[in-house]
């Protein structure tokens, strides 16, 4: 009988103590982060989980905000990464404008079409899967007939999509490039950049533009009279002369010095010969570029067939730096 009445007060005092401790910790409105450590040691439970303890604590006093109103908060960018299978980058070459995507034509066409589908300036108006072309309606400008085109190509590398956008007007029954002064192509192109970073490659692949990864801009073909090893690429010279600089970069050659006009790379080598091999030592080598037509290119060395090893190394080194 004694034990029950001491135990009722001592209930009493710890059911005031825990509402003490709650109504004093609703009230506080800064948190000293320092001291959640000694929480975490002390082993028993929370049964409040509107305290939530951090892992990682930042060193300090923290301010806690309480806002009845509801807002939405802005989605973070998803920017690709080179670390990841993708990447997007933003070229312009000349009047050129381009988008680098490391994806696979056929996921490079639904994400290109949802853009364009959901954008308020321009329609989709006719499109050719086989070709990878997407033309909007024709509207307006300077009272001329005018719309963009998009066209989705595999890239030089691997994997990746080279995604095209042009804006052209129609003069006298035929479709031309709109001067700089009057196009509103870095304005589109810069909000399809956004998208493709935003979205990420969510939209998956279209089975209708598998035929678009089967092309290739570079291909290995071999000199009908040497037998050396040459790299045809599909590109107009101004794109093949940047990728090869860029390509001589990544394999670590030291460039000595360029001729554009002439299409030469002057490249720092050193081979020595043995005291049995009468050829001579070589010092330096030189890559040639050479355009067959306004939308392709062959890349070469200089060296000749003695030295045919050297330059399939050369060679076989440029590709993959390419690819």
């Amino acid at each position: 009988m004694k034990l029950s009445v001491l135990l009722i007060p001592l209930t009493f005092l710890s059911c005031t103590l825990s509402i003490k401790e709650e109504t004093d910790f609703k009230e506080k409105r800064v948190i000293n982060t320092s001291e959640n450590s000694l929480v975490l040691l002390d082993g028993s439970v929370i049964e409040d989980s509107s305290f939530i303890l951090d892992k990682y604590p930042i060193p300090g006093e923290v301010e806690i905000f309480e806002n009845e109103e509801d807002f939405e908060t802005a989605r973070p960018k998803q920017l690709f990464s080179a670390l990841s299978s993708s990447e997007i980058r933003l070229h312009k070459l000349g009047e050129i404008r381009w988008v680098y995507l490391g994806l696979e034509p056929s996921a490079a066409w639904p994400m290109t079409i949802q853009f364009i589908e959901n954008n308020e300036e321009i329609d989709i108006g006719t499109y050719d899967v086989s070709q990878g072309t997407i033309n909007s309606k024709i509207y307006e400008l300077n009272n001329s007939d005018s719309k963009f085109v998009f066209k989705i190509e595999r890239g030089l590398q691997q994997s990746s999509s080279e995604i095209f956008v042009s804006q052209l007007k129609r003069v006298n029954n035929n479709w031309v490039i709109v001067s700089s002064k009057e196009s509103q192509l870095d304005n589109l192109i810069n909000k399809f950049y956004d998208f493709l970073s935003e979205t990420g490659p969510s939209t998956g692949t279209s089975l209708v533009a598998l035929n678009l990864n089967a092309s290739n801009k570079t291909e290995i073909i071999s000199d009908e009279i040497s037998g050396m090893s040459k790299i045809k690429l599909k590109i107009n010279f101004a794109r093949a002369w940047a990728a090869l600089r860029r390509s001589l970069q990544i394999a670590g050659y030291k460039i000595l010095d360029e001729d554009r006009n002439g299409g030469k790379f002057f490249l720092e080598y050193s081979l020595k010969r043995s005291l049995l091999d009468r050829r001579p030592d070589i010092t330096s080598v030189e890559i040639l570029v050479e355009e067959l037509s306004s939308k392709e290119c062959l890349i070469s060395t200089n060296l000749d067939v003695e030295n045919i090893e050297l330059s399939e190394e050369i060679i076989s080194q440029i590709n993959q730096s390419l690819s």
